[in-house]
């Protein structure tokens, strides 16, 4: 019974109410045609209406489009019963039921009784245990309707197919036989005869619906509709990673105003330092030449002070001749320390130590109110291939001019490149470094030396790229300031190519072994042997992944599900791979000297000659974001080309 396994796998969510997540009872659609249980779609009515959201209506939970109230009822708790019902849905649930060996009798259920099913009305869309259905039988009106036994529905001997016969949205009570042309619109009898009675074009719904299925309307239906789930997927991932790149741009931001601030702090520690060495060194020299002064004076009081007690002793017990003869001495003295005195007091001067701070330190303190300003750049996303102009980029046929020729190496070894943001980084296996050029790959940035030789880069953040080496594992780097963050050892793993999954998680490629690896803690998640010449591999999700399988063939698996398998006659030696804004593929043959670009559906589109790009052994090829540039290396001379399709 693999077809209702596959049909419960495949339509349970459609079977689903999206409000309380359960099958659906009595299911309802919106003019925007989502659907709900009834009582579901009620009672959000009822609270919306309350809460006074929309007073001309609702908003439909899903897509929040206006709901108009319907005129006719003034009760809100009412306005549930009037939504068509989705026969559609409807019929699905009855299949699933009977599939499932579930169904019950309709007619006994509307007694209250449960009876198990034994067969199906294909026109009245009910079940019937063996006694409703010969009553069904007896009755003039039904006595011809088509009855499936439901035993062999469930072993597939019978097939089954809903909606065989559907109620008028306009007329409930009546079936949908006629369809109107001109209007491309179901009718029952009633519209046929009032509504479409003047239509030239009126047929019955079965001639109308003949072939319906296999025709070129439905066929495009279909693709149009997967395409807008594939470009709306694709909008969901870029908005999804936009605001993965703004957490980590405002952590970055963090980051970077603390590191500012801890600069500003250790700065003014060293000018605090030097101002008060200075401070310390000008107190030492004023106190030297005030305590100088001091002692000056003091020894002038002193000589004062002696020679007063020598007066006031003569003058006490002296005689008339000592005390003539000390003033003698005295006196002339006097004169003399007068003078000097005279003469220091007229040097001496106020001292004080005045700070005055300097001119950047009041503008700061003045001037400096913020870090700096936060604001949001925004540009608009005018198509998933970036812009309009993108859009008129033919991939599959277009030329290719090379903009810019690098030499990386100076001349020999292998590399690697990658576009991040709006900068270029390349590995230098020889020199065990990474270097960082400019968007245009005219001027050399930055450099990073490593600790070991690297082989492949990938990017992990906006501002974080992952290095791999053989011999140290992987290295994840700052981008931006170009300085070393992590190295993970990764003893016992083959480590090559690299590339990332999410933030997380990343595949790594040695020879005949893949690994799915946790970032940061180094953790084997997964290991998927191949039959050789794995050196790279090119990540979409977690169980959607390309690489090399052999010498000359490319698997690119779906769901951990082998999607195809591509080879070529002229394709040997399969290396680097990539993917373009618009989908398609391109692996480089070394061995063959050119790039081979296939469909995501593993359908050849053309051999591109490494001749084309400026290389002569391609090595790696990786595609700048929603741009029309790619970046392809060589693997012995260590050069990069910057080329454009056009």
């Amino acid at each position: 019974m693999a077809t209702p396994t596959k049909d419960r796998e495949n339509f349970d969510d459609l079977l689903t109410c999206t409000i309380c997540l359960e099958t659906f009872k009595v299911p309802k659609y919106l003019p925007c045609l989502h659907t709900f249980c009834e009582t579901c779609i009620k009672t959000y009515i009822v609270s919306s209406v309350e809460k006074g959201k929309i007073t001309e209506g609702f908003t439909c939970p899903v897509c929040r489009k206006i709901v108009s109230a319907v005129e006719t009822l003034e009760r809100p708790e009412l306005w549930a019963t009037t939504l068509p019902t989705n026969h559609f849905v409807t019929s699905m649930l009855d299949k699933r039921a009977i599939q499932k060996a579930e169904k019950m009798c309709n007619s006994c259920q509307l007694n209250k009784e449960s009876t198990k099913a034994k067969s199906w009305c294909t026109i009245c869309e009910e079940a019937f245990c063996e006694q409703c259905e010969k009553c069904h039988k007896t009755f003039k009106m039904t006595a011809r309707h088509k009855l499936l036994n439901i035993q062999e529905m469930q072993s597939g001997v019978t097939s089954f197919k809903v909606c065989e016969v559907q109620n008028c949205e306009e007329h409930p009570g009546k079936i949908i036989e006629f369809y109107c042309l001109d209007h491309s619109q179901p009718c029952c009898t009633s519209c046929a005869t009032l509504s479409h009675r003047k239509c030239e074009n009126v047929t019955s719904i079965q001639k109308a619906a003949s072939g319906i299925k296999q025709s070129t309307k439905a066929y495009g239906l279909s693709q149009k509709l997967r395409e807008h789930v594939i470009q709306i997927g694709e909008i969901i991932d870029d908005r999804n990673k936009n605001l993965a790149d703004v957490e980590y741009s405002t952590g970055e931001i963090k980051t970077r105003v603390a590191d500012i601030k801890t600069k500003i702090l250790k700065h003014l520690d060293r000018i605090e330092e030097t101002l008060l060495t200075e401070l310390t060194s000008t107190k030492k020299q004023v106190g030297i030449e005030l305590k100088d002064e001091v002692g000056m004076l003091s020894s002038y009081r002193s000589a004062v002070k002696k020679w007063k007690t020598v007066i006031d002793s003569v003058l006490e017990h002296g005689s008339e001749q000592q005390c003539l003869l000390e003033i003698n001495k005295i006196e002339p003295k006097i004169s003399e320390l007068e003078q000097e005195i005279e003469d220091l007091v007229k040097n001496i001067k106020s001292v004080k130590v005045v700070f005055s701070p300097s001119s950047p330190i009041t503008d700061f303190i003045r001037n400096a109110q913020t870090f700096g300003s936060i604001k949001v750049d925004k540009s608009s996303v005018s198509s998933l291939s970036s812009n309009l102009e993108i859009d008129k980029v033919d991939f599959r046929t277009g030329n290719i001019n090379i903009l810019q020729v690098i030499d990386v190496c100076n001349g020999a070894g292998s590399t690697s490149g990658i576009f991040v943001q709006n900068l270029l980084l390349f590995t230098v296996h020889e020199k065990n470094k990474v270097v960082k050029y400019n968007n245009d790959g005219q001027s050399l940035l930055s450099e990073l030396a490593l600790p070991g030789a690297p082989d492949d880069i990938a990017v992990v953040t906006q501002f974080k790229v992952a290095i791999s080496s053989r011999g140290q594992g992987v290295c994840v780097v700052d981008s931006d300031k170009m300085v070393l963050l992590q190295t993970l050892n990764l003893p016992g793993i083959p480590v090559y190519g690299i590339s990332f999954v999410n933030e997380e998680i990343f595949i790594t490629c040695h020879r005949s072994t893949l690994t799915w690896i946790n970032l940061p803690s180094g953790q084997t998640i997964n290991q998927k042997k191949t039959r050789g010449h794995s050196f790279f591999v090119l990540s979409l999700s977690q169980t959607d992944y390309i690489y090399a399988d052999s010498r000359n063939s490319v698997d690119y698996v779906v769901g951990n599900t082998k999607k195809f398998t591509y080879t070529n006659s002229d394709f040997e030696y399969p290396r680097g791979i990539g993917i373009d804004c618009m989908g398609n593929l391109y692996t480089v043959s070394t061995l063959s000297r050119n790039i081979h670009q296939i469909t995501n559906e593993g359908e050849f589109i053309r051999i591109i000659p490494a001749s084309t790009t400026g290389i002569e052994n391609p090595w790696t090829i990786r595609f700048a974001t929603k741009s029309n540039k790619m970046v392809v290396t060589c693997g012995n001379s260590g050069k990069a080309t910057i080329c454009e399709f056009v």
